[in-house]
């Protein structure tokens, strides 16, 4: 979690130095464990200026990642359950903000033509992850409801 925290944070700071309001796009998440073996998960990222966020996973299983500065909703429509859980205080934006070059050294990041197609990085597990950006789509209308998620009567609500 803390690394989709670090990301969401990383990239929201990214954009709006890049005058970037929105950006879509399809992604490949790539997993690799030390002993070599690989996971790919596959979906869209939706990212609207200043607090919002949406990482929609189609395969191996359909999951959605709701953010905003302050809370993650992870959506699992397969477990009939939502996650509810807040930024804690080991994540302080204010000194992320002012020394973004402090996250820079945990990640890759590859861009083309100033835009971002790839975040490389290893997790607290020793996976090494990259994310590979395609069909990338910048400063495009993303309309504010798909940033919000309301649980069906029949989910499992967890709050952490």
């Amino acid at each position: 979690m803390k690394v989709l925290i670090s990301i969401f944070l990383f990239l929201n700071i990214l954009l709006a130095n890049n005058n970037i309001t929105t950006y879509q796009a399809s992604f490949i998440q790539i997993i690799t464990n030390p002993s070599g073996k690989k996971i790919d998960y596959t979906g869209t990222v939706y990212i609207k200026q200043p607090n919002k966020m949406l990482w929609r996973y189609k395969t191996p299983i359909e999951k959605y990642v709701y953010m905003n500065d302050i809370d993650i909703i992870v959506d699992e429509p397969e477990l009939e359950q939502a996650i509810f859980t807040t930024l804690d205080d080991e994540v302080n934006l204010i000194e992320l903000l002012n020394n973004p070059e402090n996250i820079d050294k945990k990640y890759k990041l590859i861009f083309n033509n100033k835009i971002l197609t790839q975040i490389q990085y290893q997790d607290n597990l020793d996976n090494n992850v990259t994310i590979l950006f395609t069909n990338i789509k910048i400063n495009k209308k993303i309309p504010d409801n798909i940033f919000h998620f309301n649980a069906p009567d029949y989910y499992d609500i967890i709050r952490k």
